[in-house]
């Protein structure tokens, strides 16, 4: 729904190799429109499939974004789940409004380190902006992962299974960090009924 109203958004989703439901209303419509199964596949489960796979395969893994508190944690339980994970860049850029710029330095960071994955967590829509604008460049995959820094560090609880199942997360995120998560639930939920239900009814 961001995209809706920010063109450079959604050149981002549009240009990018694969974009995934990672709420069940957007799966459900999914289904709906393709007539295909579709399913939720949320950005942690990514990252925890992908390190499942780095640390068999002996490929490096980098992350970018969040606090160097979380990314600590982050770091550390992931080491521990997956035994042999390389993880081999870490950076928590320092918050700036609107869009995230890196400088040359810091691209090429991303490149010497040899690096298979990299997981940006900046949030949307910083985290798709920034993988349109550097990724291609980076000489690896790169992934917008959303909450799964937050998630997998332990630092934000992240909702029961039992929730995500039923399409009952962002209740849970919403009650969690009202002031956060207000606009972006009340009003772009709100906002994503009206734009679907006028898609359904008339195609549009």
């Amino acid at each position: 729904m961001l995209s809706q109203d920010d063109p450079v958004l959604a050149a981002a989703m549009d240009n990018a190799d694969r974009v995934f439901a990672d709420s069940a209303p957007v799966a459900w419509l999914q289904r709906r429109i393709s007539g295909e199964k579709a399913k939720v596949i949320p950005g942690y489960k990514v990252v925890l499939a992908i390190c499942d796979r780095a640390a068999k395969n002996g490929e490096k893994v980098g992350f970018l974004g969040s606090t160097p508190g979380v990314m600590s944690q982050l770091v550390n339980n992931l080491s521990a789940r997956f035994e042999g994970l390389h993880v081999v860049y870490q950076s928590c850029p320092p918050f700036m409004q609107g869009e995230l710029v890196s400088t040359r330095d810091e691209l090429q960071a991303i490149k010497k380190s040899g690096i298979q994955w990299l997981f940006v967590g900046l949030g949307c829509p910083k985290q798709e902006k920034w993988i349109a604008t550097y990724g291609s460049g980076l000489g690896c995959h790169t992934l917008a992962v959303g909450a799964a820094f937050d998630w997998l560090s332990g630092s934000v609880r992240k909702p029961p299974d039992w929730m995500e199942r039923f399409g009952l997360a962002w209740v849970y995120r919403l009650l969690n960090n009202p002031r956060r998560m207000w606009s972006r639930y009340l009003i772009y939920n709100t906002k994503f009924v009206i734009k679907a239900g006028g898609f359904l009814i008339r195609g549009e």
